[in-house]
């Protein structure tokens, strides 16, 4: 599985190649924190019907960059069934 242009892992650092049963090879990332707790947070209070790729929009003005806020959110598990009222963390990246 190759990393591609524009994927959120397309800077990292792979850590080490995973292979499963059939023997495809996947690209493991590592993760380096260093700037953990440098990263300002938006808070914006989930509404029924929203969608991450139309909140990311209204931040970053570009729908694909919803992953920045599902990471920010790990307490969220299901991306398309979020809790009314749920506050999300936006990153001002």
């Amino acid at each position: 599985m190759p990393i591609y242009q524009g994927s959120r892992y397309e800077y990292s650092t792979i850590d080490y190649i995973s292979t499963d049963v059939n023997e495809d090879a996947y690209p493991v990332v590592f993760y380096q924190f260093s700037d953990i707790g440098l990263i300002s947070y938006y808070e914006h209070t989930y509404v029924e019907g929203e969608r991450l790729d139309e909140i990311a929009f209204q931040y970053y003005k570009r729908p694909g960059s919803w992953w920045y806020i599902l990471e920010n959110n790990p307490e969220i598990t299901d991306a398309l069934n979020i809790v009314p009222g749920t506050v999300l963390r936006i990153p001002n990246v």
